[in-house]
């Protein structure tokens, strides 16, 4: 079990320190971004996102999660080879309807989105934005089904550099608003697009196949419906939210959200290595259960720890980076990233359902809870604007997740042994921290930053009592062996 579990960490940690890189980045720029673009600005970009967001997802067909089984069919490199190829003809196709339906109906689109036709230009861009992201699809999945985690790490980052000097450039010094920053993603993503191929091309041998095309739109086609889902559960609630409070409370929630959104890098990347990770248990599945129950609670312990430090943090980072007219976005910041925390979730649930070749339910669950989630988005943001919007995100993903579980244990798919009682009781422990971080106790700031210095300091504490004796063990051993390295660490350096 050591050696499977250190696989799917190491894939895990070059992932997430790509993704935080990049993170990094964008949030270190942040302050410089917020006192050029206004709250309004932010609004319109996120409204701009979610349309970049849903052109994805439908003209994609579904492939980012069909062209895995025809990919290792066989684990044949001339299968593999015709997977890709037939997935990026494809995908060219839709990716070129996807810019003519946006030069075409730019200014509808602009009025569905905005109520107005002054965005269609933006509109335009941020289509031909989405044609970009589909086409890299199948590209991007080949690097991560052969395990290329440190070449994928150096892409994204090397794009992720392109699109922030952009930035600086077409809004800070040139001036161009909220226009130059959909102008900056545009040419970085294309960047990115020109740095995969580049990476991948020469190692494919290029084939095309009827069959294989034909295989790949029956398991994917069925997937779109789900896609479209998960994008109202994510991003559905900004538009509700824009409909009741306008754009300005958009602006300042997506603040909130986007810091939250941090947390998806360690989510994406534990994601990223996961799905190769479970797909190769297909034949092994008894050994899975308990396997896959361990893994389950060591995300759950791990990943919720680090949103709380989310919660915890949200108040004074936000005061810190951002002017005072974002400030209203802490209360945003740990429920984003709670969302995140529990999209890892659902992804934890799945092997089951694709190990029996049933991923065409997932649609029917992902829309009940995008239902349930829009019910939830209008009564709350009514009652508590952007708040109720955090709220409402959290508690679909959460509901989302619930679903998936009784699903799998309805069709009796792979019997995973979790560890409820662990689980139950972090669970009591996020909630008190969720409730500690939001309530507004009206302190100095000398005595709010004690309060949350004293609940981070709490934090390992907690964990460390939700530990086995035998991981205990393993901690402290961990511990004295860090410890007896630091005098000759010091010794060496001196």
């Amino acid at each position: 079990m050591r050696q499977e579990l250190a696989r799917l960490s190491k894939n895990t940690l070059i992932y997430g320190v790509g993704g935080l890189v990049n993170r990094f980045i964008a949030f270190l720029f942040l302050p410089v971004f917020t006192a050029y673009l206004s709250p309004a600005d932010y609004g319109i970009s996120a409204i701009l996102g979610l349309v970049t967001f849903i052109a994805t997802s439908v003209f994609s067909l579904g492939l980012g999660a069909g062209i895995g089984p025809c990919y290792f069919e066989g684990n044949q490199q001339e299968q593999k080879d015709t997977t890709i190829w037939t997935a990026f003809a494809l995908l060219m196709l839709s990716a070129a309807c996807v810019v003519a339906g946006g030069l075409l109906f730019a200014r509808q689109l602009s009025i569905l989105a905005f109520g107005t036709p002054d965005h269609a230009f933006l509109m335009q861009l941020t289509v031909a934005m989405a044609a970009l992201n589909i086409l890299a699809i199948p590209l991007t999945l080949r690097l991560q089904f052969e395990e290329q985690a440190s070449t994928f790490v150096r892409l994204t980052i090397g794009s992720s550099l392109a699109s922030i000097a952009l930035c600086l450039l077409l809004v800070v010094i040139l001036g161009r608003g909220v226009r130059g920053l959909v102008e900056a993603g545009l040419i970085g993503q294309a960047v990115g697009l020109l740095l995969l191929l580049f990476l991948t091309v020469p190692s494919l041998a290029f084939r095309l196949s009827r069959s294989v095309a034909a295989e790949l739109l029956r398991l994917s086609l069925p997937l779109v419906p789900g896609f479209a889902f998960v994008f109202i559960l994510q991003h559905g609630n900004k538009y509700i939210l824009q409909w009741m409070r306008g754009l300005d409370e958009v602006g300042i929630y997506s603040i909130g959200f986007n810091i939250g959104f941090v947390m998806n890098l360690f989510v994406s990347a534990f994601q990223t290595a996961w799905y190769p990770y479970f797909m190769s248990f297909l034949n092994r599945q008894e050994e899975a259960r308990r396997l896959f129950g361990r893994i389950f609670t060591y995300y759950v312990l791990g990943s919720g720890a680090l949103t709380l430090v989310f919660f915890v943090l949200a108040r004074p980072v936000v005061a810190l980076m951002t002017p005072p007219a974002f400030h209203e976005a802490y209360k945003v910041v740990g429920l984003s990233a709670s969302a995140q925390l529990l999209i890892g979730v659902f992804g934890l649930l799945l092997p089951g359902i694709y190990f029996a070749r049933e991923v065409k339910y997932l649609s029917v669950i992902q829309g009940m809870a995008a239902a349930i989630s829009v019910g939830l988005s209008i009564v709350m943001i009514r009652a508590a604007g952007m708040l109720g919007a955090a709220m409402a995100l959290a508690l679909g993903m959460l509901i989302l997740a619930g679903l998936q579980h009784l699903w799998s244990r309805y069709r009796r798919y792979l019997d995973v042994q979790f560890e409820w009682p662990r689980l139950r009781r972090f669970a009591v422990i996020f909630v008190l921290y969720t409730l500690a971080t939001l309530w507004d106790p009206g302190w100095p700031p000398l005595g709010l930053v004690l309060f949350l210095g004293i609940l981070t300091c709490l934090l390992p504490v907690w964990l460390y009592v939700l530990l086995s004796p035998a991981e205990r063990d393993a901690v402290r051993a961990v511990c004295l062996v860090w410890a007896s390295s630091l005098p000759h660490r010091r010794s060496s350096r001196a």
